[in-house]
């Protein structure tokens, strides 16, 4: 096995991860637990920031794919895949946003505000939040796509 594809392997691997983390932090927050919520989602904030902090390592010491050999579905697997990592992204940057927002509303016992007037944000940051966890999922199973077809050209 060549040394990007051990690469995209650890990536796929830190995907999963990341989309676990947001699933845990999804059921906390529907238990009302939100500093599991909380943490969850910072996890797979960091997470990601490690994948994009290492994707740069990687193009510097290991270069970018040879897609010379890729067919017409194997890039259109990949171009969705960026679709749904970008709008992970974008949406779980508005999330993020709208949480710091309203976290004063949550009080020293991080409890939900029953209140709706009391966090006005805390609806688009659910909506947001949504937004990014489907899309989330849907990027893991397209890189898996990507990747086996990855393994089957190598």
């Amino acid at each position: 096995m060549d040394a990007k594809l051990v690469y995209w392997t650890a990536a796929l691997a830190n995907l999963a991860i990341i989309v676990g983390c947001g699933a845990r932090g999804v059921g906390a927050v529907r238990r009302g637990d939100v500093r599991t919520h909380r943490s969850m989602m910072i996890t797979a904030t960091v997470l990601v920031g490690v994948f994009l902090a290492s994707y740069v390592l990687k193009v510097v010491a290991l270069g970018k794919e040879d897609k010379s050999a890729w067919t017409g579905v194997d890039h259109a697997i990949l171009y969705t895949h960026e679709l749904c990592i970008a709008v992970m992204l974008v949406a779980a940057g508005v999330a993020l946003f709208r949480a710091w927002r309203f976290r004063h509303a949550l009080g020293p016992g991080f409890s939900i505000p029953r209140d709706p007037a009391t966090a006005p944000e805390q609806a688009s940051h659910r909506r947001a939040g949504t937004i990014a966890k489907w899309s989330g999922l849907l990027a893991f199973l397209t890189a898996c796509g990507v990747w086996a077809g990855m393994l089957l050209r190598a």
